[in-house]
C-alpha cells in the first residue's frame, strides 16, 4: 500500500472458458476469496497468494463472495449457494434449481426441460448472474427473475420466502441492503420498464413499495438504472445512463435530485459527505452529497 509495487499475481486456470470474470474478490481474515467464469471457486493465502482451497463448482460464478461473521457464502450461475469457512471448508450448499423448481435434470439442457417439465416458463429462470447480499444470518439472493430470503441454519440453508416480483419475466440489475435488511433492488421487465423497491420481510410476508420517481416505462421520459442503488438513512442513490441524473438521490424529489456527474452505469460508493462513482465518459466523479461542484480525475 505503499510503494503500489506487485506483491504477488495468481493466474486462474481454465483455459478459454476462463475469460470475462466479473466476480470481485473478497477478503476473510487472511484469505482471499474469488470465482471464475470457468466454474472454479478460489480461496487463496492473502500474504502470498499460494491456492488454500480450489472448489471445481462446475458452472460459472458471476456473483461476488459475501464474508459473514464466520463464513463465506458464494453463488454460482446455476444459482447454487454455498457456505464455506474462511480458508475455504464446505459447510452446506443449497440449490434453487433442484430444492425450490424441484427440477432434477441437467439445468442446462433444453431437452431436459421439455422431457421433465414440457415447457419452461419465465417462473423457471434461474440463472444467478448478479451479486448475492449478506444481512447477519440472511442471505438475499438474486435467482432468476426472483429473489430468495435464505437463512444460514448453522449445517444447512434454509429457505424463508421467495419473490417473483409483480410482474412476469422480471430481472434483477442491483440490489443492496439497508440497516434493518429491507431490500432495495433495481429491477426490469422490458422494453425500459422498471423502478427500485423496498422489499422487507415480516413474518413470512414480503412489503413491497416502490421508491418514488425512479419508473421508467417505453412510453415515459427518464432511463433505467443498472446498478445496485446505495442506501442511507431513508435516502437511495443511483447512478442512470442519462444526461443531467448521472447522480441523483430519492426520494429527495417527485423524480429524484440530480447531484452532478457525468452518466453511468456503477454503483455509488458513499463516504461521509461525498459519494464516488466511475462515468460512462471514463471518468472518475467525485460529487458533494449536499450539493455542489463536482470534481474528475479523467482517466
Amino acid at each position: 500500500t505503499e510503494t503500489f509495487q506487485v506483491v504477488w499475481r495468481f493466474a486462474t486456470p481454465g483455459g478459454s472458458r476462463n475469460c470475462n470474470n466479473v466476480s470481485s474478490p473478497a477478503v476473510a481474515d487472511r484469505y482471499v476469496h474469488f470465482g471464475t467464469v470457468a466454474g472454479d471457486y478460489f480461496v487463496l493465502d492473502a500474504a502470498s497468494g499460494a491456492v488454500v482451497k480450489q472448489i471445481a463448482c462446475g458452472e460459472p460464478i458471476f456473483s461476488a463472495p459475501v464474508v459473514g461473521r464466520d463464513r463465506v457464502y458464494f453463488a454460482t450461475l446455476g444459482s447454487r449457494v454455498h457456505a464455506v469457512t474462511a480458508d475455504g471448508e464446505p459447510i452446506w450448499d443449497w440449490d434453487y434449481v433442484r430444492q425450490r423448481l424441484k427440477f432434477e435434470g441437467d439445468r442446462w439442457s433444453g431437452a431436459d426441460w421439455q422431457r421433465l417439465k414440457g415447457q419452461a416458463t419465465w417462473r423457471e429462470q434461474f440463472c444467478c448472474s448478479r451479486d448475492i447480499a449478506l444481512h447477519e444470518r440472511t442471505l438475499v439472493v438474486p435467482a432468476g427473475g426472483g429473489l430468495v430470503w435464505l437463512e444460514d441454519a448453522g449445517d444447512r440453508g434454509v429457505e424463508r420466502a421467495v419473490y417473483l416480483g409483480r410482474r412476469e419475466s422480471p430481472a434483477t440489475l442491483g440490489l443492496s441492503l439497508d440497516e434493518s435488511g429491507g431490500v432495495v433492488r433495481q429491477w426490469t421487465q422490458r422494453d425500459n420498464y422498471g423502478s427500485v423497491e423496498v422489499l422487507r420481510l415480516r413474518e413470512g410476508q414480503i412489503d413491497v413499495s416502490t421508491v418514488a420517481g425512479t419508473e421508467t416505462n417505453y412510453n415515459r421520459a427518464g432511463l433505467l438504472s443498472f446498478a445496485s442503488p446505495s442506501i442511507r438513512g431513508s435516502d437511495v442513490y443511483r447512478c442512470r445512463p442519462e444526461q443531467g441524473f448521472g447522480f441523483c438521490r430519492h426520494p429527495a424529489a417527485p423524480v429524484g435530485e440530480p447531484l452532478g456527474g457525468y452518466p453511468s452505469i456503477a454503483s455509488p460508493i458513499l463516504l461521509k459527505d461525498q459519494a464516488v462513482f466511475g462515468g460512462l465518459d471514463g471518468g472518475l466523479y467525485v460529487v458533494p452529497l449536499s450539493g455542489g461542484e463536482a470534481w474528475a480525475f479523467r482517466t
